[in-house]
């Protein structure tokens, strides 16, 4: 099939210290109709940057030097600005990694999807992405709506002119796996519908596996490997591409994978936690209001020390309002919530020192949580001296530097800003500056959701060798449940703020108990382009949340609440 997109010995660099630094090099790629490429490698291999390029767009400072880049016919970076204005939204569109940031919060959804262009009426393009009451959703703001609805009002705005080549750059990075699946079965059928020519940019091979005809492997800027997708996955030829595809997590692991430099895969067994091991924290029948609506209800749980709890649901089922409040972020409507050490049902400003410093959380984005305009090393130091674990200034910069060796970083970075650290880095800082407290329970919120797969194993390699060195306690939150299977040694399962099932992390995965459960199983995609759709003909069932014995119990501390078919008849004085 003749090529749509042609990307020819494209080269670009920018400009430092009076020469040019090089981000692509002589990188060629061909995409036809109806076919979708995948642009994969760590971050800084330029797969952003060439994605952007068929748009016309370059980072501020950059430029081409050389090769070229033709989108129907049309060298994009020769074109007049009224015509590259016209080849934007017209001939290609992009869907961007966070529809929340890409939507005007002020302005009404279907005013956004109108000003995008194109003659097909919004209520119709609303219903093409499949959003239920289109005609009420449109007079809708960007906040009123979840992250998936947000991500699929983007691909409304994206289609609405009926472009021809769409450009995917990490289209459901922090999405949960329900939403991932339905968005991207979504991007699937439009393409196949409207005979889109995709390029998707990912750092998640389960993604790629999924959705990709072919994928182009980048390193440095530089294409080390292009193949069909089933014969890359099968075949990796380069020794960098199979260890990528080694990091990646799998559901049938039993443990977190430790990589080779040549992609050789060994699983190291979990953290073995006594079962007498000292309760760090415990909930017992937590509910959780916003405003008049409850989002979390009666939740129960113990975190033992050197223990990892891993909560998992879709996105609203109340796991970070969960790890919020345990933080002091948002205080409990009701139930308790202690530590070993002390109440923790208030805010964190009234939790004495001594108390506060020993639950820290890790958030999800180092790059907002970090000052852009203070060191990194000052990052560290100031936990230091607002605990009191530090002396004076000296001993304060000295325990600093050791903090950011014991996360496997060059202590001499401390004194650089965090734009100059890579993503990962910055999220070793992070977990860094929460360890200066000195606590025995962390709280890592999607800590490793936005960081390619290599870095993704070598920060969760890191968070493992902590809790076994230090003997802490880690409520982890994840999407991802191959990353929850390797890291964790137990599971809650909440749905709509409500615990559905619980138990060992192996009792769990081995034989999921709830339909819900079994339903975030199937939604999640493995790095296998042949895996078989997991297929349960219970998931239309729902919870018997309001019955007077609520669980049934499965064996090993693994329980399940009861549930029923949809339409089964209900028993008395049961709502």
């Amino acid at each position: 099939m003749a090529s749509i997109v042609s990307v020819n010995s494209l080269s670009v660099a920018y400009r430092s210290g009076g020469q040019d630094v090089s981000v692509v090099h002589e990188v060629s790629l061909e995409v036809a109709k109806g076919r979708t490429l995948a642009l994969v490698g760590e971050s800084g291999s330029g797969k952003s940057t060439i994605a952007a390029t068929l748009l016309g767009h370059l980072r501020h400072g950059s430029r081409i030097t050389g090769g070229s880049v033709q989108v129907a016919g049309s060298d994009v970076f020769a074109l007049p600005a009224r015509e590259l204005r016209r080849l934007r939204g017209n001939t290609v569109a992009m869907v961007g990694q966070n529809a929340g940031h890409a939507l005007t919060p002020s302005m009404r959804i279907g005013r956004q999807i109108a000003e995008a262009g194109g003659t097909v009426p919004v209520v119709e393009l609303l219903e093409q992405v499949r959003l239920p009451r289109p005609a009420e959703l449109a007079r809708r703001y960007p906040h009123e709506l979840s992250g998936g609805q947000q991500q699929r009002v983007a691909i409304a705005m994206a289609i609405a002119a009926r472009p021809d080549v769409l450009v995917l750059d990490e289209p459901t990075t922090g999405l949960d796996v329900v939403t991932q699946r339905s968005v991207l079965d979504l991007i699937a059928a439009l393409r196949d519908e409207l005979g889109l020519a995709a390029v998707l940019v990912s750092h998640d091979l389960g993604v790629v596996a999924h959705m990709a005809d072919e994928v182009t492997v980048l390193r440095s800027g530089r294409v080390v490997e292009a193949a069909p997708t089933r014969q890359l996955f099968a075949r990796p030829q380069d020794p960098y591409t199979r260890r990528l595809l080694a990091s990646v997590p799998r559901l049938d692991d039993t443990g977190l994978a430790l990589v080779g430099e040549t992609g050789e895969r060994e699983v190291r067994p979990r953290a073995d936690v006594p079962d007498d091991a000292p309760v760090a924290v415990r909930a017992q029948d937590v509910t959780i209001d916003y405003g008049k609506s409850r989002t979390v209800h009666g939740v129960s749980f113990d975190v033992r020390r050197g223990e990892v709890l891993a909560l998992v649901g879709e996105s609203g089922s109340g796991k970070s309002t969960l790890a919020w409040t345990l933080a002091g972020l948002r205080p409990p409507s009701g139930g308790t919530l202690t530590h070993e050490a002390g109440d923790l049902a208030g805010p964190a400003h009234r939790r004495p020192l001594s108390l506060r410093r020993r639950v820290q959380p890790v958030f999800q984005n180092a790059d907002t949580s970090l000052n852009p305009r203070r060191s990194v090393g000052d990052a560290v130091r100031r936990p230091l001296r607002f605990f009191g674990t530090a002396a004076d200034r000296t001993e304060a910069a000295e325990r600093a530097r050791r903090l950011i060796a014991d996360v496997r970083l060059d202590p001499a970075l401390a004194d650089r800003l965090p734009a100059q650290l890579s993503g990962g880095q910055r999220q070793r800082i992070g977990i860094a500056r929460a360890l200066a407290g000195e606590p025995d329970v962390l709280i890592a919120d999607e800590i490793t959701t936005a960081l390619d797969v290599s870095v993704q194993a070598d920060v969760l390699r890191l968070l493992d060798d902590l809790r076994r060195e230090r003997d802490l306690a880690c409520l982890f939150i994840s999407h991802d449940l191959a990353v929850v299977r390797g890291i964790a040694d137990r599971v809650v399962v909440l749905r709509h703020g409500v615990v559905v099932e619980e138990g060992p992390t192996e009792a769990v995965f081995a034989a999921p108990g709830h339909p819900y459960t079994r339903q975030l199983m199937a939604a999640a995609l493995e790095p296998d382009p042949d895996a078989q759709p997991y297929v349960d003909d219970t998931l239309d069932w729902v919870d018997a949340a309001d019955e007077d014995d609520l669980w049934t119990d499965q064996g090993d501390s693994h329980r399940v609440r009861r549930w029923r078919p949809l339409n089964a008849p209900v028993a008395e004085g049961v709502s």
